[in-house]
């Protein structure tokens, strides 16, 4: 074995996981499964873009604090939802800025993982709010549910809709109900 971890075989476990980490911090978005010809890693397989996809997100802050009871911070990540759908990062089809949580049904842009679309709301948010105070925003991680079909669709974004209302936050400002003219339609995928 090679200093880059290589055999006569092909590359080891480390190797190939290692430069899967190399290359992901770079753009590039290795896949789930890697293919194999002859027991070697094949590149054109390891390395493909994933295709769009809808995913119903929630992500919550931190100690569950609520954050967006300030207007002004509801407003700056409602705004921050539409800044990078307006950059092509996704289509958002709908969400719900909770007081201490946030739910979000979105299709991600070719290239683009829900990983990579929850960390630009989250950091983009981030930083833009640390300009109002320091320490942390947001629990690390969040849920991510894959929609299946049309109805799936449909149900989640009437679970996102209605959230507020189980809170009792009437004519409650911060869901995709009052921004319909700005939100994406279903993708034809999941019709």
């Amino acid at each position: 074995m090679d200093a880059l971890g290589f055999s006569a075989h092909g590359p080891s476990f480390a190797a190939v996981w290692g430069l899967r980490c190399r290359l992901a911090g770079r753009g590039f978005i290795p896949g789930i499964d890697a293919g194999e010809v002859d027991g070697v890693l094949t590149p054109e397989v390891c390395f493909h873009r994933p295709a769009m996809e809808t995913y119903a997100l929630t992500t919550a802050t931190i100690q569950r604090r609520a954050l967006f009871v300030v207007t002004k911070n509801a407003e700056l990540l409602v705004k921050t939802l539409f800044h990078y759908r307006d950059q092509g990062r996704y289509q958002l089809h709908g969400f719900v800025v909770m007081p201490e949580h946030l739910h979000v049904l979105l299709t991600s842009s070719e290239g683009q993982t829900i990983e990579c679309c929850a960390q630009c709301i989250k950091r983009g948010f981030s930083h833009e709010v640390r300009k109002q105070f320091a320490g942390e925003v947001w629990q690390t991680g969040f849920h991510g549910h894959r929609i299946r079909d049309s109805e799936d669709f449909q149900r989640q974004l009437g679970y996102i809709a209605a959230n507020q209302g189980k809170r009792g936050l009437v004519d409650y400002p911060f869901v995709h109900t009052r921004f319909i003219n700005r939100l994406d339609p279903m993708s034809a995928d999941l019709v």
